[in-house]
C-alpha cells in the first residue's frame, strides 16, 4: 500500500464558524438519549463534566465543543443545556463551536466553577431532588454539589452513557471513517520511512505528519523496538524511549488518531531490513488467524463467549497475551473489555451478545510465556446486519521497512 491513501471527505463534516459541528439532529439525539436516561433514573438535571483527554470526550459529545480544561455541560429534565466554561480565553471559541445558546464562564479557579455550576442548576432547577453525573468531576466540585445542592441522592449514569457511546449513529461513523484512514496512512508512511539509526522517539514524527494537516491529532502512537534475535519488549510503549533502531529489529505500533472526537484505531508489526525469525512469524501467524476468526464471527447476537472460544488458539499455540483482545472504542475506552479466559476473561458475562451498530477493536497481542518476544495485529470493526466491517484497509500483514 502507498502512503497516499485516500481519506473519507472532510468537506461532507458540517462546518459553522470554521469548525467542525455535529448537525441538529444528531445532537437532538444525543440530547433525547440522555433524557431517556435521565428518566429511568428519576433524576432532575444531569451534570457532565471533565476536559477532552485522551480518552474523555463527555463534555464534547453533548456540547460539539472539545474543552482543554475541567469544563461542564448541565442539562436540565426539562428547559435548555448550559454550558460552563473555564479560562476567559476558552469562552470565544466555546461560544463559535457550541450550538448551544447559554455558554458562560465558569470562574478564575476550580472553585468557583463549582459555585457556578450550582448557580446554574438553582435557577433552573428550583425542585431538585436528584443529581446525575457523567463523566470525571473533581472530588471538591462534587463536595460542593452535595453541600450547596443540598442533594445527597446521586445518580452515576455513566454505565449507561457508556452503553450509548459503544453504538454509532451513521454521522459517527462518519467521523471514525475519517480518523480511521488517517492511521492507515501512518502506518503506510512508517513502512517508507523507519530505517535503522533512527531513534524510537521519531517515529513520533513520522506518524503525525500525516494528518495534523487535515484536523486530526493525536490520540496514541505507542511503539516497541527490540532485536528478534534477544527480543526484550512485548507489548508497544506509551511514551517513545531513545533506543536505536538497528536492522534485524522488530517495531510494533498501536496508533489512533482522533477526528473531532472520534478514533479509528490500528495495530501492526514490522521487520526493520530483515525477514522475521521463525519465532516472530509464528506470533504473528497466530495473532492474524485469531484476529480473522474473532472478525469473521462478529455479527449481531455474537457473544463474548463465542469469542473467547476462538482466543483459545493463542494457548493451545504456546503462547499467551499481554494487551487487552478486544474492547469498544469511540469516544472512550468502552466495555466490554475481554481478555482470554486463562488472562482474566471478561468484565461483561459470556453471555452477552454484541449489537448492532457498535464499533470495537480486536487486537491480539499475541506474546512468549517470558514476556520477553511480542506482536500485535488489529483494526476497528463496526458490527452491521451483514457481519463486522474493517474500518482499516492497511493490509493485516508483517509489513517490512528499512
Amino acid at each position: 500500500m502507498s502512503s497516499q491513501v485516500s481519506v473519507p471527505s472532510i468537506d461532507e463534516v458540517e462546518n459553522v464558524n470554521g469548525f467542525p459541528r455535529y448537525s441538529e439532529a444528531e445532537l437532538k439525539r444525543r440530547h433525547e438519549a440522555l433524557r431517556e436516561m435521565m428518566d429511568a433514573n428519576d433524576v432532575d438535571v444531569a451534570i457532565v463534566g471533565g476536559a477532552t483527554a485522551i480518552l474523555e470526550t463527555s463534555v464534547q459529545y453533548f456540547s460539539n465543543w472539545p474543552p482543554l480544561v475541567e469544563s461542564y455541560f448541565v442539562f436540565p429534565r426539562k428547559g435548555d443545556p448550559t454550558l460552563v466554561v473555564r479560562l476567559w480565553n476558552h469562552v470565544p471559541d466555546a461560544e463559535r463551536i457550541t450550538p448551544l445558546s447559554d455558554v458562560r464562564y465558569g470562574g478564575d479557579t476550580p472553585a468557583e466553577q463549582a459555585a457556578t455550576v450550582v448557580d446554574v442548576v438553582k435557577k433552573g432547577v428550583p425542585q431538585l431532588s436528584r443529581i446525575g453525573f457523567i463523566g470525571p468531576v473533581r472530588f471538591a466540585d462534587m463536595e460542593v454539589f452535595k453541600r450547596d445542592l443540598n442533594c445527597s441522592d446521586i445518580v452515576d449514569l455513566n454505565p449507561s452513557y457508556q452503553k450509548l457511546r459503544l453504538i454509532k449513529s451513521d454521522e459517527e461513523m462518519h467521523y471514525t471513517r475519517i480518523a480511521s484512514a488517517m492511521n492507515d496512512r501512518a502506518v503506510a508512511a512508517m513502512e517508507a520511512e523507519i530505517k535503522p539509526g533512527m531513534k524510537e522517539y521519531e517515529i513520533a514524527r513520522i506518524v503525525e505528519d500525516q494528518y495534523l494537516g487535515e484536523r486530526g491529532t493525536n490520540l496514541i502512537h505507542f511503539t516497541l523496538s527490540t532485536p528478534m534475535s534477544d527480543p526484550s519488549v512485548c507489548v508497544p510503549h506509551q511514551y517513545h524511549p531513545d533506543r536505536t533502531i538497528q536492522s534485524g529489529d522488530a517495531v510494533v505500533t498501536e496508533i489512533s488518531t482522533t477526528f473531532w472526537g472520534y478514533a479509528g484505531q490500528i495495530l501492526r508489526t514490522f521487520t526493520v531490513d530483515a525477514e522475521p525469525t521463525p519465532l516472530y512469524q509464528e506470533m504473528h501467524d497466530v495473532a492474524v488467524k485469531v484476529y480473522e476468526d474473532i472478525r469473521d464471527s462478529l455479527r449481531p447476537g455474537t457473544t463474548i463467549g463465542e469469542v473467547m472460544d476462538r482466543a483459545e488458539a493463542i494457548h493451545d499455540a504456546g503462547f499467551s497475551i499481554w494487551d487487552d483482545l478486544v474492547h469498544g472504542f469511540g469516544g472512550a475506552y468502552l466495555p466490554p473489555i475481554l481478555r482470554t479466559r486463562r488472562t482474566r476473561g471478561a468484565t461483561h458475562p459470556e453471555d452477552y451478545a454484541y449489537q448492532e451498530g457498535t464499533v470495537l477493536v480486536v487486537q491480539p497481542n499475541v506474546i512468549t510465556p517470558d514476556s520477553k518476544a511480542g506482536v500485535q495485529v488489529g483494526n476497528v470493526l463496526h458490527i452491521t446486519a451483514a457481519g463486522a466491517v474493517e474500518l482499516q484497509h492497511y493490509p493485516v500483514k508483517l509489513i517490512r521497512c528499512g
